[in-house]
Protein backbone atom coordinates (compact mmCIF):
# COMPACT_ATOMS: atom_id res chain seq x y z
CA UNK A 1 0.00 0.00 0.00
CA UNK A 2 2.65 2.85 0.54
CA UNK A 3 4.12 1.29 -2.72
CA UNK A 4 1.01 2.62 -4.52
CA UNK A 5 0.91 5.97 -2.05
CA UNK A 6 4.89 6.43 -3.37
CA UNK A 7 4.11 5.81 -6.89
CA UNK A 8 1.05 8.02 -7.34
CA UNK A 9 2.80 11.24 -4.92
CA UNK A 10 5.97 10.46 -7.93
CA UNK A 11 2.99 10.44 -10.72
CA UNK A 12 0.55 13.62 -9.39
CA UNK A 13 3.68 15.79 -9.56
CA UNK A 14 4.02 17.01 -13.57
CA UNK A 15 7.71 18.26 -14.69
CA UNK A 16 6.24 19.93 -17.01
CA UNK A 17 3.73 22.08 -15.25
CA UNK A 18 3.28 25.90 -15.96
CA UNK A 19 5.48 26.29 -12.50
CA UNK A 20 8.05 23.99 -13.43
CA UNK A 21 7.88 25.21 -17.20
CA UNK A 22 8.62 28.68 -15.26
CA UNK A 23 11.17 27.37 -12.84
CA UNK A 24 13.11 26.57 -16.17
CA UNK A 25 13.97 29.88 -17.57
CA UNK A 26 16.78 32.08 -16.93
CA UNK A 27 16.20 33.87 -14.67
CA UNK A 28 14.29 31.91 -11.93
CA UNK A 29 15.78 29.34 -10.19
CA UNK A 30 18.78 31.80 -9.35
CA UNK A 31 16.42 33.60 -8.02
CA UNK A 32 14.36 31.05 -6.46
CA UNK A 33 17.83 30.15 -4.70
CA UNK A 34 18.63 33.05 -3.94
CA UNK A 35 15.22 33.75 -2.09
CA UNK A 36 16.10 30.26 -0.13
CA UNK A 37 18.96 31.34 0.93
CA UNK A 38 17.65 34.66 2.29
CA UNK A 39 14.65 33.06 4.04
CA UNK A 40 17.29 30.56 5.55
CA UNK A 41 19.29 33.29 7.19
CA UNK A 42 15.73 34.39 8.14
CA UNK A 43 14.88 31.46 9.88
CA UNK A 44 18.55 30.04 11.14
CA UNK A 45 19.70 33.64 12.21
CA UNK A 46 16.00 34.85 14.24
CA UNK A 47 15.50 30.68 15.35
CA UNK A 48 19.21 30.14 16.41
CA UNK A 49 19.96 33.55 17.91
CA UNK A 50 17.26 32.63 20.23
CA UNK A 51 18.58 29.24 20.82
CA UNK A 52 21.80 29.92 21.79
CA UNK A 53 20.23 33.31 24.52
CA UNK A 54 18.20 29.77 25.73
CA UNK A 55 21.73 28.02 25.97
CA UNK A 56 23.43 31.22 28.14
CA UNK A 57 24.92 33.27 25.22
CA UNK A 58 24.51 37.21 25.82
CA UNK A 59 23.13 36.61 29.32
CA UNK A 60 23.02 40.45 29.24
CA UNK A 61 20.00 40.48 26.69
CA UNK A 62 16.78 39.69 27.92
CA UNK A 63 15.30 36.38 26.89
CA UNK A 64 12.10 38.28 25.79
CA UNK A 65 13.81 40.43 23.82
CA UNK A 66 15.54 37.34 21.77
CA UNK A 67 11.84 36.17 20.95
CA UNK A 68 10.96 39.22 19.32
CA UNK A 69 12.89 37.80 16.47
CA UNK A 70 11.00 34.86 16.16
CA UNK A 71 8.57 36.23 13.71
CA UNK A 72 11.23 36.83 11.35
CA UNK A 73 12.20 33.17 11.83
CA UNK A 74 8.54 32.49 10.59
CA UNK A 75 8.85 34.60 7.70
CA UNK A 76 12.24 32.85 6.60
CA UNK A 77 10.53 29.47 6.94
CA UNK A 78 7.53 30.65 5.08
CA UNK A 79 9.90 32.12 1.87
CA UNK A 80 11.95 28.76 2.00
CA UNK A 81 8.47 26.47 2.37
CA UNK A 82 7.64 28.34 -0.56
CA UNK A 83 10.82 28.41 -2.81
CA UNK A 84 11.39 24.75 -1.94
CA UNK A 85 8.10 23.94 -2.90
CA UNK A 86 8.91 25.50 -6.32
CA UNK A 87 12.04 23.40 -6.65
CA UNK A 88 10.51 19.94 -5.73
CA UNK A 89 7.80 21.06 -8.47
CA UNK A 90 10.41 21.58 -10.61
CA UNK A 91 12.73 18.42 -10.19
CA UNK A 92 10.43 15.76 -8.31
CA UNK A 93 12.63 13.15 -8.82
CA UNK A 94 15.82 15.18 -8.10
CA UNK A 95 14.10 15.77 -4.56
CA UNK A 96 11.87 12.66 -4.12
CA UNK A 97 14.55 9.95 -4.73
CA UNK A 98 17.45 11.16 -2.93
CA UNK A 99 18.06 10.28 0.44
CA UNK A 100 19.57 13.82 1.60
CA UNK A 101 16.11 15.28 1.13
CA UNK A 102 14.14 12.33 3.30
CA UNK A 103 16.95 13.57 6.08
CA UNK A 104 15.89 16.86 5.77
CA UNK A 105 12.57 16.18 6.00
CA UNK A 106 13.31 14.01 8.83
CA UNK A 107 14.97 17.48 10.34
CA UNK A 108 12.29 19.77 9.37
CA UNK A 109 10.11 17.74 11.31
CA UNK A 110 11.77 17.12 14.39
CA UNK A 111 12.57 21.25 14.34
CA UNK A 112 8.49 21.42 14.07
CA UNK A 113 8.25 19.08 16.72
CA UNK A 114 10.60 20.48 19.36
CA UNK A 115 9.36 24.17 18.80
CA UNK A 116 5.84 23.02 19.64
CA UNK A 117 7.01 21.23 22.41
CA UNK A 118 8.82 24.82 23.89
CA UNK A 119 5.49 26.47 23.34
CA UNK A 120 3.82 23.81 25.26
CA UNK A 121 6.18 22.78 27.80
CA UNK A 122 8.93 25.52 28.87
CA UNK A 123 7.07 28.70 27.68
CA UNK A 124 5.79 29.63 30.52
CA UNK A 125 8.75 29.09 32.73
CA UNK A 126 10.63 31.16 30.35
CA UNK A 127 8.22 34.35 30.23
CA UNK A 128 6.23 33.42 33.43
CA UNK A 129 6.18 36.08 36.23
CA UNK A 130 9.04 34.18 37.50
CA UNK A 131 11.16 34.44 35.17
CA UNK A 132 14.72 34.32 35.37
CA UNK A 133 17.74 35.67 33.44
CA UNK A 134 18.62 32.18 32.65
CA UNK A 135 16.47 29.62 30.89
CA UNK A 136 15.39 26.53 32.59
CA UNK A 137 17.35 23.13 31.74
CA UNK A 138 14.51 21.68 29.98
CA UNK A 139 14.70 24.84 27.57
CA UNK A 140 18.00 24.58 27.34
CA UNK A 141 17.81 20.99 25.94
CA UNK A 142 15.13 21.92 23.31
CA UNK A 143 17.29 25.03 22.03
CA UNK A 144 20.04 22.42 21.62
CA UNK A 145 18.14 19.94 19.54
CA UNK A 146 16.54 22.79 18.08
CA UNK A 147 20.02 24.10 17.19
CA UNK A 148 21.09 20.39 15.85
CA UNK A 149 17.95 20.39 13.87
CA UNK A 150 18.31 23.28 11.74
CA UNK A 151 22.13 22.32 11.55
CA UNK A 152 20.94 19.05 9.98
CA UNK A 153 18.84 20.92 7.68
CA UNK A 154 21.52 22.82 5.94
CA UNK A 155 23.95 20.19 5.69
CA UNK A 156 21.16 18.02 4.06
CA UNK A 157 19.73 20.64 1.92
CA UNK A 158 23.69 21.19 0.61
CA UNK A 159 24.53 17.42 0.56
CA UNK A 160 21.13 17.57 -2.38
CA UNK A 161 23.33 18.37 -4.98
CA UNK A 162 25.78 15.52 -3.95
CA UNK A 163 23.45 12.99 -3.90
CA UNK A 164 21.25 13.52 -7.11
CA UNK A 165 19.65 10.23 -8.53
CA UNK A 166 19.36 10.84 -12.13
CA UNK A 167 16.78 9.71 -14.47
CA UNK A 168 15.05 6.84 -12.13
CA UNK A 169 13.07 3.86 -14.06
CA UNK A 170 12.11 0.52 -12.07
CA UNK A 171 10.66 -0.41 -8.63
CA UNK A 172 10.29 2.11 -6.01
CA UNK A 173 11.24 1.14 -2.33
CA UNK A 174 10.08 2.58 1.13
CA UNK A 175 12.34 5.47 1.11
CA UNK A 176 11.61 6.13 -2.66
CA UNK A 177 14.81 4.76 -3.75
CA UNK A 178 14.96 4.37 -7.61
CA UNK A 179 17.33 2.28 -10.37
CA UNK A 180 18.97 4.76 -12.95
CA UNK A 181 18.26 4.09 -16.22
Amino acid sequence: MLHDAQIWLVAFIDQHSPVADLMRTHWAWPIAESLHFLGLCLLVGAIGSFDLRLLGVARRVPIAAMHRLIPWGILGFAINASTGLLFLLTEPDQYLYNPSFHFKLLALAIAGVNASLFYATSYRQVFGQAAALDAPRRAKAIALVSLCAWITVIVCGRMLTFYRPGDCVGEVGLLLTCDPK
